[in-house]
C-alpha cells in the first residue's frame, strides 16, 4: 500500500493530474445528453483540475446526475445531497423536487424514485438501500453542520487526519435526510484530499454522497482503467484521473458506543489513529 497523502503532502507530480471528462449520457435516462471532452482532451494541469471539467460534473450533479469520479482512495459513484434533500437549500425553480418511490422506504422514509442517480448508486452497486453511503464534506466544519454530539476524540481525529483517507460515523443532524441516514440514526463523514472533490463540492454547495464504484462485494477501483464497464454504463458523466494515490478505501471509525471503534481498516493505518489519539495536542 502506498503512503496516503494529504492535500498539504502530496506530491507535486500527484498535484498536476490531469482530469479528463470522458463522457455524458445526460442527466436523466429521458433527457439523454452528451457533453464529454473530445476522445483524449486532456482537462488541465496545475494542482486544481480543470475549470470545465468541473463546471460540466457539477451542472450533471446538479440536476440529481450520478457521476464517476477519482478521489485520493478509490474512484467513486457519486450524486450531490442537495438534489435529493428537501433540507439542503436549491433553486427549485430551476430544478424540480425529486420524484419519490411510493414502494420504497427506508427508516420508514421515502427514497428516490428507480432511475435518479442516487438510486442508481444502489442497482449499479447491486446493494441493498440500507447501506446507506457516507458524504464528501468540504472540511472539519462539517462534522457540526452534518453531526450532533460529536465527540472530542472525533474532532481531534478530523483536524489531524481531513483532509484524507479517514471516515467518521457521527450522530445525524436534522438536516440529513432520514433516507441517507444509516438504522442507528448516523452518517459517515469524510473530508477529501482529491482536488476534483473539493472543487465539485464547492460548484455544487453541497456535499457529495459517494461510494466506491464496484459491484457490491468485487475490487475498489484505484484507476479508471480498473472501473467495471458496467459501472462506466450506468453513470451520466465520469472523471478519468488515472490511478489514485492512496489506491485503498479509507478507514472508516466511530465513537458511538464510547470509546474508538475501527470499522473498516483502510489506507490510513489503526496506529497512525491510535497515535494521534494519544497526543491530541500535538
Amino acid at each position: 500500500m502506498r503512503e496516503c497523502p494529504t492535500v498539504n503532502k502530496l506530491a507535486p507530480e500527484r498535484k498536476g493530474l490531469a482530469y479528463t471528462c470522458r463522457r455524458s449520457i445526460g442527466y436523466t435516462r429521458e433527457r439523454a445528453s452528451r457533453i464529454g471532452f473530445p476522445a483524449g482532451a486532456r482537462a488541465g494541469g496545475g494542482r486544481e483540475p480543470h475549470r470545465l471539467a468541473v463546471e460540466l460534473t457539477a451542472e450533471v450533479l446538479g440536476r440529481g446526475g450520478l457521476a464517476l469520479i477519482p478521489t485520493e482512495t478509490v474512484y467513486g459513484v457519486a450524486v450531490a445531497v442537495n438534489a435529493f434533500s428537501d433540507a439542503v437549500p436549491q433553486d427549485t425553480s430551476e430544478f424540480p423536487s425529486w420524484p419519490r418511490d411510493p414502494q420504497a422506504a427506508v427508516n420508514g422514509a421515502a427514497v428516490p424514485a428507480l432511475g435518479t442517480g442516487y438510486r442508481r448508486i444502489f442497482t449499479l452497486k447491486q446493494r441493498e438501500l440500507t447501506q446507506t453511503v457516507a458524504w464528501l464534506v468540504d472540511g472539519v466544519e462539517a462534522l457540526d453542520r452534518y453531526g450532533v454530539d460529536i465527540p472530542e476524540d472525533a474532532r481531534v481525529l478530523a483536524r489531524r487526519c481531513w483532509p484524507g483517507a479517514l471516515t467518521i460515523v457521527v450522530k445525524a443532524a436534522p438536516c440529513v435526510p432520514t433516507f441517507m441516514r444509516a438504522a442507528d440514526d448516523t452518517v459517515a463523514l469524510r473530508a477529501s484530499a482529491s482536488p476534483v472533490v473539493q472543487a465539485l463540492i464547492r460548484a455544487c454547495g453541497s456535499p457529495l454522497a459517494c461510494t466506491s464504484a464496484n459491484t457490491h462485494g468485487a475490487p475498489s477501483p484505484a484507476s479508471f482503467a480498473a472501473v467495471e464497464g458496467r459501472i462506466l454504463e450506468g453513470v451520466d458523466v465520469a472523471v478519468d484521473a488515472g490511478e489514485t494515490p492512496c489506491r485503498d478505501a479509507s478507514t472508516i471509525v466511530s465513537f458511538q458506543h464510547g470509546g474508538l471503534q475501527i470499522l473498516r481498516q483502510g489506507a490510513l493505518p489503526a496506529s497512525e489513529i491510535e497515535r494521534v489519539l494519544s497526543d491530541p495536542m500535538q
